[in-house]
């Protein structure tokens, strides 16, 4: 189950006011962390985030600057995971 209309507007609202203009690789990393969050109930460490998108560490944090999870977090709304 992806993001509704409704949730995509809200998180591109969220994250053009923090500085971010989401493109398709954005939204790559945010579907597969709505999706874990679905399915775990917390959302995905970034070493589990590497994994499941196949990319580096790097590519993530050229792509959310500074604690990727924590500005997807705050994008999407979903709690930060516990070993944060």
């Amino acid at each position: 189950m992806g993001l509704s209309p409704t949730e995509r507007e809200t998180i591109a609202a969220r994250a053009r006011e923090r500085g971010i203009h989401l493109g398709e690789e954005h939204w790559y990393l945010l579907e597969l962390s709505y999706a874990y969050y679905q399915k775990h109930k917390t959302i995905c460490t970034l070493r589990t985030l590497m994994k499941l998108s196949g990319w580096e560490k790097k590519k993530i944090y050229k792509l959310f600057p500074g604690n990727p999870i924590g500005e997807i977090s705050k994008i999407t709304g979903l709690p930060m995971p516990k070993e944060c």
